[in-house]
């Protein structure tokens, strides 16, 4: 267990993992940038915990897998106390740890990335680019208190209005990125079997870990989860995940194309194609949620689903671990409710047995 003093306005940065060697190249991923600086190393993540608490950093890049305390109850217990802006850092992107991964980002951790291969040519280097931008963002990210437990659904009770009647709804798309992990849990964890739309999503995610997101959020909710084909096929009570390095679209006959096209922005894929995508095919028929995320993805496609009719919802500030995505789309009148992941489950649920066939008000 180390600390140096830090000078300056320079990102305070945590390194906590058991291996010296890791570690010290860390430290040189990051020497010579002026805006960080390491501020304090630990080896294991009961000294994490000390650590956050007696020097305060700005940002902790933790380990994953560690001997006695993981980095999944090491996050668990500073976001429970502390509230710092943690980065999960793995030595895999596929298997257990992959999934640990994920794990650590509903502990309360803002990001996710590999660790470098150090025997690759180039890695080393690539991999601090990453890093140091990665830092810098988290830092300036106003993260929340996380309890321990499932994550605490706000007490004011609402009673939640139906869409009219007129309205019938077929598909649903949802766009999320930091905090989404959690967030979607908690939405398709309260949507039973049975449920018959199709819900296709977009989560912002580091390289690598998709796989593992899947894996993991398969744990999670009764309905079918799975990484969207490049043609695939929406189905009632499936979930079908963006892949990596694609734009996850739909058509009107619910025919899904995951296509290798340019970013749309900055994001590949991103909620905006989704969304657009639904409003121009669906129309009225589609719903468009909009979790929390820094930026503005979604906020236009979420207004074109609004503009053509369907119906739009948006995490609330007071749940969402980052509100710039619901932000921006409530700023341009693209949101007609916000909400907590648990009721959007709850609404729903109710619009879809609205929406069924024989049911009272549904479709003949």
């Amino acid at each position: 267990m180390t600390s140096t003093p830090v000078q300056g306005d320079a990102v305070r940065l945590l390194v906590v993992d058991d291996s010296p060697s890791i570690r010290a190249v860390i430290r040189a991923m990051v020497e010579g940038d002026a805006g960080i600086q390491v501020v304090g190393e630990a080896g294991t993540g009961a000294e994490a915990v000390e650590m956050a608490q007696a020097l305060r950093p700005g940002v902790i890049l933790m380990d994953v897998q560690m001997p006695e305390m993981d980095g999944i109850e090491a996050t668990a217990r500073i976001m429970a106390s502390v509230v710092v802006p943690i980065i999960a850092f793995s030595s895999f992107t596929w298997g257990a740890e992959a999934k640990a991964s994920i794990e650590m980002l509903a502990a309360g951790a803002l990001d996710v990335m590999a660790k470098p291969d150090l025997g690759a040519a180039g890695a080393v280097r690539d991999c601090s680019s990453l890093l140091r931008k990665k830092i810098r963002s988290a830092s300036r990210v106003a993260v929340v208190r996380h309890l321990r437990g499932p994550v605490a659904v706000s007490p004011k009770r609402r009673v939640l209005e139906t869409p009219s009647d007129s309205r019938r709804f077929e598909m649903v798309g949802i766009g999320a990125s930091t905090g989404g992990p959690t967030a979607l849990r908690e939405l398709l964890s309260g949507i039973p079997v049975g449920f018959p739309f199709p819900i296709l999503v977009v989560q912002h995610i580091t390289k690598g870990f998709t796989d593992g997101f899947v894996e993991w959020l398969r744990q999670h909710t009764p309905l079918d989860v799975r990484a969207a084909n490049e043609e695939d096929r929406a189905a009632p009570g499936s979930v079908l995940i963006a892949p990596e390095g694609r734009q996850l679209e739909v058509l009107p006959d619910g025919a899904v194309r995951a296509t290798s096209r340019k970013p749309r922005g900055v994001h590949l894929p991103s909620a905006d194609a989704l969304l657009s995508s639904l409003a121009s095919a669906y129309g009225p028929k589609c719903i468009g949620i909009l979790l929390t995320g820094m930026g503005s993805d979604g906020a236009e496609g979420l207004l074109d689903i609004r503009n053509a009719g369907g119906l739009t919802l948006a995490q609330d500030e007071e749940t969402c671990v980052v509100f710039g995505m619901p932000r921006e789309a409530v700023r341009r009148g693209a949101v007609e409710k916000s909400m907590a992941p648990a009721s959007m489950a709850e609404l729903l649920r109710r619009t879809a047995e609205l929406s069924e066939p024989g049911k009272a008000g549904g479709r003949a």
